[in-house]
């Protein structure tokens, strides 16, 4: 099992290793707004401020997205994650 840490409201679950984030955040009630949930909006960005090596390997395209918005190498987007690890998120959305 992974703990993840919603950061916003102070959240913690658990979830079975390689659960989506999203799932994880919909199943929680975490205060992240998903829009496409294909990585194409950024609606869903969050820092990724402990365990980032436990979130799954970026794509290109996802790379190519953040990459555009010119945000640290610390952030992801939320509907792109799998969690192989305890994490910690904080919900930034669209806004870099």
């Amino acid at each position: 099992m992974a703990k993840v840490h919603f950061l916003t409201e102070d959240l913690l679950v658990e979830a079975p290793l390689g659960t989506s984030l999203p799932d994880i955040a919909d199943a929680s009630g975490a205060d992240i707004t998903f829009g496409c949930r294909s990585g194409s909006c950024g609606t869903c960005r969050v820092r990724v401020a402990m365990g980032l090596e436990h979130c799954s390997s970026m794509t290109a395209e996802e790379r190519d997205f953040l990459s555009q918005l010119g945000v640290p190498s610390d952030q992801r987007l939320a509907c792109q994650v799998s969690v192989q690890g305890d994490i910690a998120v904080e919900y930034l959305g669209i806004e870099p």
